[in-house]
């Protein structure tokens, strides 16, 4: 029966009330060093609700067959002869919400067939009329329609809030148990008890019927993954890069932002974002460190640095090189062990510029390897210290594309 099975309300306060176990049951170990954007992400991908929207303007009728139906005259029964007509009626969104009743809802009711897949489908109501009344016909199918078309907005209000508190619910549980996390870890530690290194959880993706997002898993080959001192450790390094990432491409969709933006603006275009991610860490641009000022830097509230980025415009192959040595000879000191480059590339053909990134950086006397990718556009490197050849600096060159 559509919009008739279960409360909406209570199904998300049952969604949500999984999210909140399911952080609560993870390990201290798992709670801080899985990224939390990547953590919530996963979340939000398994629990959250298309909403619903129906196609009246692409409804097709197909006969199911004839029938027959008794009724009774004023003296006699008889039989009828029917015809049997089936009325599908397209729809997109998210399957489940065809069944759950909204807290604003019509009091009639509708049994119809749903068959879907991959978030969309058709809604198969089926009508009996007799004598081929076309009539009878069409008022059956206005009132199928409407009735789904009158608890539609209903259904798809209270699942648009639902995903709205997936993120909000999701960020109290996880600050609540990772401040219990930091502070049982504390505890050990002045205790001097050593976690054991052999209770690291294989963690499974798990079978998502809407998208294949996979739970975020622990990097068991890690050595210490957790520390209190002021040094960014690799969670939060690829958090970081994740969320420039994630800024940028999407001012590579708006040419109104980027078109009329120099290097300063763009940069300063992150560092609310990163700022407003980090709460015991301070977040600056054009920043003195060593010999000159730095685009971004991220200091613990001890002063110490804890990350070190450079924005450049893409000036082709020794512009770049030039700015790897701007970077590593003028702004970073012994005490850094993370940097990024952020490249803006204006040429149309970006991929030629992947490409020559790819190759020049090979080339500087400072590259030691290459560790992977965390995109198309954005490079995992390592490179040495300029006067210290084993002191290992991590470094992400991210390319992003604002043609002119």
């Amino acid at each position: 029966m559509l919009f008739r099975q279960k409360s909406a309300g209570d199904v998300f306060d049952e969604y949500l009330e999984i999210i909140k176990k399911e952080i609560r049951d993870k390990s201290n170990d798992y709670v801080l060093n899985i990224p939390k954007n990547e953590w919530l992400d996963y979340f939000t991908t398994r629990f959250e609700q298309t909403p619903l929207t129906i196609y009246p303007e692409k409804i097709t009728i197909v006969s199911a067959g004839k029938g027959q139906r008794r009724s009774e005259g004023m003296w006699t029964e008889y039989v009828q002869e029917t015809m049997k007509l089936e009325v599908l009626l397209p729809y997109t969104g998210t399957t489940y919400l065809l069944y759950l009743r909204p807290s604003s809802f019509t009091l009639n009711s509708c049994t119809a067939e749903i068959n879907s897949e991959d978030g969309r489908g058709t809604i198969t109501y089926a009508i009996e009329i007799t004598n081929q009344n076309e009539q009878e016909f069409n008022s059956a199918k206005q009132r199928f329609i409407e009735y789904v078309t009158s608890n539609i907005p209903g259904v798809n209000k209270e699942a648009e809030a639902f995903n709205r508190r997936i993120e909000y619910e999701f960020n109290l549980a996880y600050e609540a148990r990772k401040q219990k996390a930091l502070s049982e870890n504390s505890f050990f530690e002045k205790l001097n008890i050593v976690v054991n290194p052999g209770t690291s959880e294989v963690y499974k993706v798990p079978v998502l019927t809407k998208k294949r997002t996979p739970e975020p898993k622990l990097d068991e080959k890690s050595s210490r993954k957790y520390t209190q001192m002021p040094e960014l450790d690799n969670v939060t390094y690829n958090d970081i890069i994740g969320y420039v990432n994630k800024a940028l491409k999407s001012v590579e969709k708006k040419p109104s932002i980027y078109k009329v933006k120099d290097e300063e603006e763009l940069r300063d275009y992150l560092l609310p974002i990163l700022e407003n991610h980090y709460e015991t860490t301070t977040v600056t641009g054009e920043t003195f460190n060593k010999k000159g000022k730095t685009d971004i830097l991220i200091r613990s509230t001890d002063g110490s640095n804890v990350f070190v980025a450079e924005c450049k415009y893409w000036k082709g192959e020794a512009g770049f090189l030039e700015t790897i040595n701007q970077l590593f000879d003028r702004y970073l000191t012994w005490r850094d062990s993370k940097t990024a480059l952020i490249i803006f590339v204006t040429n149309k053909e970006f991929s030629k510029v992947l490409t020559s990134i790819q190759e020049a950086v090979k080339k500087h006397p400072y590259f030691v390897r290459q560790t992977g990718a965390h995109d198309e556009s954005s490079f995992s490197y390592i490179f040495h210290f300029p006067t210290d050849k084993g002191k290992h600096i991590y470094t992400e060159v991210m390319a992003f594309h604002f043609p002119e």
